[in-house]
């Protein structure tokens, strides 16, 4: 295993849409589907939780979305002062993140195009580590940015060397670094050259993390964000809880089984 005594085990909790998004929905419903399944996995054994806002916006994050994710990190820390959060926001904001962390007491927040240029859905994304780093300097938030590189819902411009965007958010200030390729194979490809930099950071792989391959993960990388494998088959409309108990126990019995 690379880092034997800590894996860095991160849960993901998706948020369900709010706001302008789904003005229907309750900020009193946000919180109980927040908390019921933050308590799901610090009970099953995952410390660490990264809060995502889902409502999609073309750019800035909207007011709500500040104010609402603020709001709901506070109680989940309130609540469960022993659970160490993260967040991350869907919209391509610089400050976003780091205001509702700083505000709220969360540890660290996960950016999704932190440095260099990607093509997305949603058209070009360019990297926005010095904002950001600027910005948490301003405000003396210490909030640790993880950062990702080249994140994989898009396509890096001009076929950048994942090593060059690796090194530019490291110079740049980023704490740790998330890769996560197109399939298993690819983000395996992604570690061992960047593992080869000995850049003295965090290496964490973001995404298709499951019970199955958590060991394997484990001894190239420093840790995994996880969360669609732990998820209940079957859910019905109104089901406030998303996570399944049983796939958290087995994951983390893994997990253990590589201290």
């Amino acid at each position: 295993m690379k880092n034997v005594k800590t894996p860095l085990i991160i849960g993901a909790l998706h948020l369900p849409y709010y706001g302008t998004q789904d003005p229907g929905r309750s900020l009193a419903e946000v919180e109980d589907y927040v908390l019921g399944n933050a308590s799901i996995f610090y009970e099953n054994g995952i410390d660490k939780l990264i809060l995502q806002d889902e409502n999609i916006v073309p750019e800035r994050a909207e007011p709500e979305t500040i104010a609402v994710m603020a709001a709901i990190s506070r109680l989940v820390r309130r609540e469960l002062p022993k659970l160490h959060i993260g967040i991350i926001v869907q919209a391509h904001d610089p400050k976003a993140s780091i205001a509702i962390a700083h505000a709220s007491g969360a540890e660290f927040v996960r950016q999704k195009v932190f440095a260099g240029v990607m093509l997305k859905a949603e058209g070009l994304r360019t990297g926005v580590g010095p904002d950001m780093v600027r910005y948490r300097t301003a405000l003396g938030a210490k909030v640790r940015i993880l950062a990702d590189i080249h994140d994989r819902e898009g396509t890096p411009v001009c076929d950048v060397p994942i090593t060059d965007t690796a090194g530019w958010a490291d110079r740049m200030g980023a704490d740790g670094l998330i890769l996560t390729g197109k399939d298993y194979a690819q983000t395996k490809r992604y570690f061992e050259k960047v593992n080869a930099m000995e850049l003295g950071k965090p290496l964490i792989v973001g995404g298709s993390v499951n019970t199955e391959n958590i060991r394997d993960i484990l001894s190239f990388a420093d840790g995994a964000v996880v969360s669609t494998s732990l998820m209940r088959a079957h859910t019905a409309p109104g089901d406030r809880l998303h996570w399944d108990p049983e796939k958290i126990r087995r994951f983390c019995d893994e997990v253990d089984a590589c201290r």
